[in-house]
């Protein structure tokens, strides 16, 4: 194993992140907000040591390969590393900022830091005191899962009953919360084989631990040129919803914003409602189809974009993601118009279509309290969790590719019993999965619901109630947010207990990666030579 060349990739991640930082940063100073000395002591200290760890570990003759264990260990490292990073600026916010005034019965600015306020006072910003909470929104935002500790205020329909949350935060603070879904949406490591142009089969097992997905493919014979693509058909397409949004009458700024956590399916909002609080028929459409884009596989939009094919229709992955969209909406119209829940035709619809699209994509916005929709459609929402995007999307879950392989493989173990002499292979579209694929894929799928039981048992043991503890491991290993019960889109992850907090940020990053990438880490083969 390479170590030198691993932490050679880790270090180009952090010098990234700490580029990124400049553009909250700008932000802040505009704003002359008190969260200018938190992202600049950030940045100098990500870029800082990016930087020395890149000299340190440069080599002047000849690049070793990456290996595909260097590969396993340099995303996983580079992922872990880049969320410490990404939370500096949460947590030196706290603990450097003032508590505003009207939140202490008065009094002078300067007097009273957020950290020396009571726990449990609702102050914006106070959460981020614990390193635990700033580093689980850092994690849920880089992964973008989505999954928030902010206490945003009480929902009432869709109207914030208490001021403060999300609205009062500083806006480089918001932008950087927004920026890292963004950056971690394509993938963070995506960027470093941009930057160190690696080609042959290393970068090729650094896309497979970043591309979600079990065929991440190829647009470029060079795995760099790949991922260069990949990064300006992302960087194309999230400009086209910008324009989008700003030819509708949002802000710069929040259009901004709600594209990085859009097309990366992450789903942090800059208001405490989410985009239910922008009250507008013509956002919740745009953010929807945006939604749906994100969670279809981007080799398919690179075609439309730049090779002006249309090949959709012919993606036997993508008919059956945009069939479990479809039957979402349906099901959602009629339960709801049979729970007298309806609101009119083209707001029911509408509300049918974004959930729908929310939680299937992994997105986790949210227009209504879904909690509170009959039990049918939150066991649907629930389902849908697990399903996710496409592969080659920003979206998590076990992916529709792999359940379509894997029902393939039932249907084949059916039709044995049926005909034992027969000889049969599982095909996808024209092409025959050999067994070592559907193993893998087997593989995945056991790992994700084992890893799901057992993190829900650890949730429950806590003393969680069993919704709660339930669709809290779901939203997170499949990167969506929202969950039910005391983690609805109502609620927040604050009052999860710390060591249940570090349980959620592992599916996290394991849901994220891909289950294998994480779990073989703690396999004793893995380091031995």
């Amino acid at each position: 194993m390479h170590f030198r060349t691993v932490l050679h990739i880790v270090s180009v991640v952090l010098i990234f992140l700490g580029i990124a930082m400049l553009l909250p940063l700008g932000v802040a100073l505009a704003d002359g907000a008190d969260d200018v000395l938190p992202i600049m002591l950030s940045l100098l200290a990500t870029a800082v040591a990016g930087a020395l760890t890149f000299v340190l570990t440069r080599n002047r003759g000849e690049r070793p390969p990456v290996t595909h264990r260097d590969a396993y260990l340099a995303a996983v490292l580079g992922w872990v590393v880049a969320s410490a990073a990404a939370a500096l600026p949460f947590y030196l916010y706290a603990h450097l900022s003032w508590a505003d005034p009207a939140w202490i019965g008065g009094g002078s600015p300067g007097e009273t830091s957020l950290c020396d306020l009571p726990p449990e006072t609702l102050h914006p910003g106070r959460e981020f005191c614990s390193f635990t909470d700033s580093m689980f929104e850092s994690i849920s935002g880089i992964t973008t899962t989505g999954a928030s500790v902010i206490r945003a205020g009480l929902w009432d329909g869709l109207e914030v009953q208490l001021s403060g949350g999300l609205s009062a935060l500083p806006r480089g603070f918001l932008l950087w919360r927004s920026l890292i879904q963004w950056l971690g949406g394509m993938g963070i490591l995506v960027l470093a084989v941009t930057a160190l142009s690696l080609v042959g089969g290393g970068g090729m097992q650094l896309m497979r631990t970043e591309v979600p997905g079990p065929t991440p493919g190829r647009l470029s014979p060079r795995i760099a040129d790949t991922a260069r693509l990949l990064w300006k058909l992302y960087a194309v397409v999230s400009a086209v919803q910008i324009l989008l949004l700003i030819f509708g009458g949002m802000d710069w700024y929040n259009a901004i914003c709600h594209t990085c956590t859009t097309m990366a399916t992450g789903g942090f909002s800059t208001l405490s409602a989410s985009v239910g609080g922008m009250k507008s028929a013509y956002f919740e459409w745009v953010f929807t189809i945006f939604m749906v884009a994100a969670g279809a596989n981007f080799a398919l939009h690179y075609g439309l974009v730049f090779g002006k094919t249309f090949a959709y229709h012919k993606d036997s992955e993508f008919r059956t993601y945009f069939a479990f969209f479809v039957f979402g909406v349906l099901s959602i119209v009629l339960f709801l118009f049979l729970a007298g829940q309806w609101e009119g035709f083209e707001p029911t619809v509408r509300s049918a279509a974004f959930q729908s699209a929310s939680i299937l994509t992994t997105t986790g916005y949210a227009t209504r309290d879904f909690a509170l929709w009959p039990v049918y459609l939150q066991l649907l929402l629930l389902a849908f969790m697990f399903i996710g995007g496409c592969a080659g999307s920003t979206g998590g879950g076990i992916k529709v590719v792999r359940l379509q392989v894997m029902f393939k493989f039932a249907y084949r173990e059916l039709f044995r019993i049926a005909h034992p002499r027969s000889v049969s292979a599982v095909r996808y579209g024209h092409t025959v999965v050999p067994n070592s694929g559907v193993q893998a894929i087997l593989g995945v799928v056991i790992l994700f619901v084992g890893g799901f039981v057992v993190s829900s048992l650890i949730m429950a043991a806590m003393g969680l109630d069993p919704v709660t503890a339930v669709s809290s491991v779901a939203a997170c290993i499949g990167n969506i947010g929202p969950g039910l019960a005391k983690v609805g889109p109502a609620e927040n992850y604050f009052l999860i207990p710390q060591a249940g907090k570090w349980v959620l940020m592992l599916n996290m990053l394991a849901g994220r990666l891909e289950m294998f990438t994480v779990l073989v880490l703690f396999s004793p083969h893995f380091w031995r030579r």
